[in-house]
């Protein structure tokens, strides 16, 4: 089934470095995880029926960068 939507996000390097590793060692595209990953959060939250945190945190407040 073709996209009709397109997601972008920052990640910082580090996660950006193991997502090209992973990627890479599994030989897949690093979309086709970002898709998974979405496709698990979703089906996870959706079936433990769970409240996400009101204020989640900046990237700025998780890597520290301003």
């Amino acid at each position: 089934m073709p996209s009709k939507h397109r997601v972008t996000i920052n990640v910082s390097e580090a996660d950006y470095q193991m997502l090209n590793a992973l990627a890479e060692k599994h030989r897949v595209a690093v979309a086709w995880l970002g898709r998974q990953a979405i496709i698990e959060f979703l089906e996870r939250h959706q079936q433990e029926n769970v409240q996400l945190p009101f204020s989640l945190p900046s990237s700025n407040e998780r890597t520290g960068s301003d």
